[in-house]
């Protein structure tokens, strides 16, 4: 991809999934969330949940706010990102609504979503 640093290019290697950019306020970092749903046999049941995980942005992709995209995994790049972007799957149209069932992570991006729209119109 990109030669970020001295230790050489990030290849992509590992798991790969698909997940919705839920945040993009940092530089050349995106918060990437993804659904999933797991079994117990035992109770015959199903339980859903949901995993954030911080993810290298390149310049060269530039994920933006509900974006859904693949990610994959690469080398340590930070003391939090392990994976990178690897493609833009689906571009987001038109505004972007975040669920209200998230945490206060999800409470300030709503907050930071407001306040942009003001300015913009």
């Amino acid at each position: 991809m990109e030669n970020p640093s001295r230790k050489g290019p990030i290849v992509a290697r590992g798991h790969t999934r698909l997940g919705i950019v839920v945040s993009d306020r940092s530089k050349r970092t995106v918060i990437v969330e993804w659904d999933s749903l797991e079994s117990f046999p035992k109770y015959r049941r199903f339980a859903r949940s949901k995993s954030r995980l911080p993810v290298h942005n390149p310049d060269a992709i530039g994920a933006k706010l509900g974006d859904e995209v693949e990610i994959a995994e690469c080398r340590k790049i930070s003391k939090t990102k392990a994976w990178t972007v690897v493609r833009v799957s689906k571009k987001a149209v038109g505004k972007v609504v975040l669920g209200r069932h998230g945490g206060r992570a999800l409470d300030d991006e709503a907050e930071r979503l407001k306040k942009a729209e003001v300015k913009h119109e």
